[in-house]
């Protein structure tokens, strides 16, 4: 076995034919997202082709190798994440907002991870019935709710819970004021939370929606102890949770940072145990790492991030319309979209198309796609 140097997940994939080996193992049990992603994560850069660029002033060139852009990649991830942090500040009030969690217990998650796309709809679908009922009987208002579905603890277990990000108030049923409210109490949330997942459950299982005999999952509920629901503090404006949130949907499951050694075909990481107030390192052999890894990507299709309430799609700029008004509150700003050009040049403070010798812009002389052949030539800009 060798050592390798690089952390990244690809290096990982890669080395010592890792992926390969997996796939002969484990074949029968590898979901399509997984193969699509990590394809794209394999070719990332060289493999999926570049631009050329050329300075008309010196002749000095520059290839740019095109990115995967799967959220399965470290490097691509970073770059949506900040794009999607910056596009979504902009839907939010300038108001208060509470973060909240709410979980299963760990008798339920084979039945979730076995029934993935059925199971975590129902979680997330739950999650959002139970926050606006509960506003909406109690207080007489419907706030905007922004939900994010989670499969990962910190030491990469499937651990699914729900992120909501809830508007401290909302509009009133008549949409003619605004209720101002930062009180969510616990305990009636956790009773219709637990209520809600096993109604649900157990409905999909006797249609036959969940691959489970209803016998087995009525002894999982018996067994099911710890319903938890986190009711965060609340917090002056959306950025600080949407940033939070961020860092956990266009990326894998474990920040590269994370991988401290990939050493004779271990990974060695470290998570953050918040009970002992410690870091705890742990090693895996890399094909029970990457098992781990893969079980986190979202199907195609799959809507990892959702809207309710007053940010429902339907009915959301009217909505926000109405909700300034009432607040008075200007319209937002206009977001702009973080290209790879600008990431760096905000990186570095230095724009990577000027040329170095001469401070000429260079310009795209060249596009290559492997699978098209010759690379396409763009007349030149006299």
């Amino acid at each position: 076995m060798e050592v390798v140097t690089g952390t990244s997940i690809a290096g990982i994939l890669s080395a010592n034919d890792n992926w390969n080996t997996f796939v002969e193992k484990y074949v029968r049990r590898i979901r399509v997202a997984v193969f699509a992603n990590v394809r794209k994560v394999l070719q990332c850069k060289k493999g999926l082709g570049s631009a050329l660029f050329e300075c008309h002033g010196c002749g000095k060139k520059l290839e740019v190798f095109f990115t995967c852009k799967s959220r399965f990649c470290s490097r691509c991830g970073t770059v949506q994440t900040n794009n999607w942090i910056e596009k979504y500040q902009s839907n939010f009030l300038d108001i208060p907002y509470q973060h909240i969690v709410f979980t299963i217990p760990s008798c339920l998650w084979p039945i979730i991870q076995c029934n993935r796309w059925i199971g975590l709809n129902i979680i997330v679908q739950s999650a959002i019935l139970v926050i606006l009922s509960y506003t909406q009987k109690r207080f007489g208002y419907t706030p905007a709710i922004m939900t994010v579905i989670h499969t990962f603890g910190r030491d990469l277990k499937f651990n699914p819970h729900v992120h909501l990000l809830v508007s401290c108030g909302g509009l009133s049923k008549s949409k003619q004021r605004w209720v101002h409210n930062c009180y969510l109490h616990h305990l009636p949330l956790k009773q219709t939370w637990r209520y809600e997942i096993i109604t649900r459950l157990r409905e999909a299982a006797k249609s036959g929606k969940i691959k489970l005999n209803p016998a087995v999952l009525d002894k999982a509920f018996k067994s099911a102890r710890h319903w938890y629901v986190h009711i965060g503090e609340k917090i002056a404006n959306a950025k600080k949770v949407v940033r939070y949130i961020g860092r956990y949907t266009k990326r894998p499951a474990i920040a590269q940072t994370r991988i401290t050694s990939f050493i004779n075909n271990i990974v060695t990481f470290w998570y953050e145990d918040h009970k002992e107030k410690r870091k705890i390192n742990i090693s895996l052999p890399a094909l029970e790492f990457i098992g781990k890894l893969v079980a986190h990507i979202h199907d195609r299709h799959f809507k990892q991030i959702r809207y309710a309430g007053l940010l429902a799609p339907r009915s959301r700029t009217s909505n926000l319309e109405r909700a300034r008004a009432l607040l008075g509150q200007g319209e937002p700003q206009m977001w702009l979209k973080v290209t790879w050009r600008n990431s760096i040049k905000i990186f570095t403070g230095r724009d990577p198309l000027t040329c170095p010798e001469c401070d000429l812009e260079m310009l795209r002389t060249q596009i290559h796609w492997p699978s098209r052949g010759d690379p396409h030539v763009f007349k030149k800009v006299s």
